[in-house]
C-alpha cells in the first residue's frame, strides 16, 4: 500500500458529523477580514452565542503549550501535556503529548466531531465525540468558553472535562490530572485564508476529502492501493486485522491536514497527521511536512482543482519501493 506524501502519527478517532441551528446572535471581530471562509478573529462568551456564532468564536488552531511563562499554557502532568486543539466547521483535532504511549512515539492524536449543546437558544458546553471500537462515543465536554483579544492576539479560555475514562481507550494519562482550566493563543490563520474568495484555490482545497483514483509512475493504480500488506506480519495474515478500504483527507485552513485510511467499517486503521502550505503565489503548487520538527517535506503540484475535487501529482517520490510519481484524486465528501 502506497502510503501518501504525508509523514507521522498516532492513536487516532474518528467521529461523525452533527449539524448546528443557524440562528443570529452578538459578537465582535479584531478586525474586519474579506474572506469566504469561516471568520478567523470572532471573540466573544459561547455561552452568548447561539451555535451557528459560538462556532466562529471557537473556530482555530488553538496552542495550549503556547507560553511557559504565563497561564497561556497546556497542563503538564505526569509526563502528559496537551499541545493543541482545532476546531474546524464541523469537527476537532486534539493533540496530546503521552511519553507513556510509546508505539506511537508518545504523540496521541483524537480526532472527531463536536456538538454544540443550546438551552434558551444558548451553547452551554461543547461535546467532543469520537468513534472507538465501532461505536460513537461522548469523549469530553468543554464549558466557560471566551475568546478575548489583547494587542491583537487572540486567546481562549475555557474549562475541560473527560466524560470517559481516558485510559480507558488507550490514553496513558490520569483523567482527573487531565481536566480543569485552561488557555492558549490562537494560531494565526494561513495568509491566504485572509482574503480567500469562492475562486480561489485556497477556498476550494480546505475540507474534506475522499480518495477517489491513484496512479503512480510505476504501474500502481487505485485498484491496487488498497492492498491489505497491513494485514499481514512475516508473511503470516492477523484474521482479526480489517484491512482499508477506503482514504479520507482533512486540510485545514490554519495548516494542518489529516491523512487516514478506513475499513470497510469506517474504523480507522491508519493515520497520518503534519503541516502543509502553499509552494507559490498561483497556488498550484503546495508543500507539506511532519515527522519530529517538521524534518520529512514533500511538494506537489496541482492538476486540477474544483469546488468537489482535486487532483495533485507528488514528483520523485523515495521509499523502500524506490522513486517514482504518484497521482492523486480527491473528491468532495458530503
Amino acid at each position: 500500500m502506497k502510503k501518501i506524501f504525508f509523514v507521522s502519527i498516532v492513536l487516532f478517532f474518528l467521529a461523525c458529523n452533527k449539524d448546528s441551528d443557524d440562528q443570529v446572535s452578538d459578537q465582535s471581530y479584531t478586525a474586519e477580514v474579506v474572506s469566504a471562509i469561516t471568520d478567523v478573529n470572532a471573540t466573544g462568551k459561547v455561552s452568548e452565542q447561539n451555535a451557528e456564532q459560538a462556532k466562529k468564536i471557537i473556530f482555530g488552531k488553538w496552542n495550549l503549550n503556547s507560553s511557559i511563562n504565563s497561564s497561556k499554557t497546556g497542563k503538564k502532568i505526569d509526563g502528559c501535556s496537551y499541545n493543541f486543539i482545532e476546531f474546524t466547521d464541523n469537527d476537532y483535532l486534539l493533540n496530546i503529548s503521552a511519553p507513556g504511549s510509546i508505539e506511537t512515539g508518545g504523540i496521541v492524536v483524537i480526532y472527531g466531531n463536536y456538538e454544540l449543546i443550546e438551552v434558551d437558544e444558548k451553547v452551554t458546553k461543547v461535546i467532543l465525540k469520537t468513534f472507538y471500537d465501532g461505536t460513537e462515543i461522548d469523549i469530553a465536554e468543554i464549558t466557560d468558553i471566551e475568546v478575548v483579544e489583547t494587542d491583537g492576539q487572540l486567546d481562549i479560555s475555557f474549562s475541560y472535562g473527560f466524560i470517559i475514562d481516558i485510559e480507558s481507550i488507550g490514553i496513558p494519562c490520569e483523567k482527573e490530572e487531565m481536566e480543569g482550566d485552561f488557555s492558549a493563543d490562537k494560531e494565526p490563520a494561513m495568509e491566504e485564508t485572509l482574503t480567500a474568495d469562492t475562486t480561489s484555490n485556497h477556498y476550494k482545497i480546505v475540507g474534506t476529502w475522499n480518495l477517489s483514483n491513484y496512479s503512480d509512475s510505476e504501474g500502481g493504480s487505485f485498484s491496487s492501493y488498497f492492498d491489505d500488506e497491513e494485514c499481514y506480519e512475516d508473511g503470516v495474515l492477523d484474521p482479526d486485522c480489517n484491512p482499508a478500504a477506503s482514504a479520507k483527507l482533512v486540510i485545514s485552513t490554519f495548516g494542518t491536514y489529516i491523512y487516514m485510511e478506513l475499513a470497510a467499517d469506517e474504523s480507522i486503521v491508519f493515520v497520518q497527521i503534519g503541516n502543509w502550505e502553499w509552494g507559490n503565489a498561483e497556488q498550484t503548487e503546495f508543500v507539506v511536512s511532519g515527522g519530529p520538527g517538521n524534518a520529512i517535506v514533500n511538494s506537489a503540484t496541482v492538476d486540477t482543482i474544483t469546488d468537489t475535487q482535486i487532483s495533485f501529482t507528488f514528483i520523485n517520490v523515495e521509499d523502500e519501493d524506490g522513486t517514482r510519481d504518484e497521482t492523486y484524486t480527491f473528491v468532495k465528501a458530503d
